[in-house]
């Protein structure tokens, strides 16, 4: 286990922003978040899970307790810095000769990042039905760059949403206040990226978690297929479809690493 639990990081999470509301406002609120030193909260969990189940912390970039450097992977699109990557640690630098990154220098190489783990963490606390398109196509976008050129690299995706939703509104008088709840479209569109096997469904991560909270609640409290029943968001007959079991925070970080163990054969590589 890490020294902090979920719960202590998604309560530091909620004070911090409620903080920035009463404090500062909108703007404030806005700025905590640009600064990615809320979500940085949950980028040092997923490093201390890494890191209690075996992976060495000079494996991890950025290292423990720093939000830089970060390790830029080359796709077959484009080049992209990665929140979280666990690599081996022998790069062999080398210049790419297909696709739109053509003639680019890749840092990492095809041997390192081909034995790699990438973890994105990304999430949304307001407005969370405004321009998911963008944002959906984003998202899978990103893994398809990806294994398009690194088939084997192992994938994960952690996003973040309140169950209900902070007004911007009321941001602006410096209120705490609650709003938009979690359209249900979310479940199923992250449903269908998750769970890659090698080789196949290159748009699909190995594993993604889609972390539902329930700000209101002090400490906050992670989100069941029955709660969104209760909040009226899906219907009984829904759980099934629009169920969070194979996206929960709950071996997140373990189901990563045994994918890895059996894409490669063992994690001695990144221990």
């Amino acid at each position: 286990m890490s020294s902090s639990t979920i719960i202590d990081v998604l309560s530091t999470m909620k004070n911090d922003y409620e903080q920035a509301i009463v404090s500062g406002g909108r703007t404030a609120a806005t700025s905590l978040i640009r600064s990615q030193a809320l979500v940085g909260h949950l980028h040092e969990y997923v490093k201390q899970e890494l890191i209690s189940n075996g992976i060495s912390p000079s494996k991890i970039w950025p290292p423990v307790g720093s939000c830089n450097p970060e390790k830029k992977f080359s796709g077959f699109f484009k080049q992209k810095d990665q929140d979280i990557s666990i690599l081996n640690g022998y790069d062999i630098p080398e210049t790419m000769t297909d696709g739109a990154t053509a003639g680019k220098i890749d840092k990492i190489g095809m041997a390192s990042s081909s034995q790699a783990i990438s973890i994105n963490v990304r999430g949304q606390l307001s407005s969370i039905g405004k321009n998911f398109d963008t944002l959906y196509e984003r998202t899978f976008a990103e893994a398809l760059n990806l294994h398009m050129r690194i088939p084997k690299l192992v994938m994960g995706e952690l996003y973040y949403l309140p169950l209900v939703a902070y007004d911007p509104d009321e941001m602006l008088n410096n209120n705490v206040q609650w709003k938009e709840q979690l359209p249900s479209y979310f479940i199923p569109s992250f449903t269908a990226i998750n769970g890659r096997t090698e080789n196949t469904d290159l748009y699909k991560y190995e594993r993604v978690c889609l972390l539902i909270v329930d700000f209101r609640n002090d400490p906050p409290t992670i989100v069941t297929e029955n709660d969104l029943v209760g909040e009226g968001i899906i219907t009984e007959d829904q759980t099934t479809t629009h169920t969070l079991q194979n996206m929960s925070i709950t071996n997140f970080v373990e189901d990563l690493l045994d994918i890895y163990t059996q894409r490669h054969g063992s994690l001695q590589e990144l221990q």
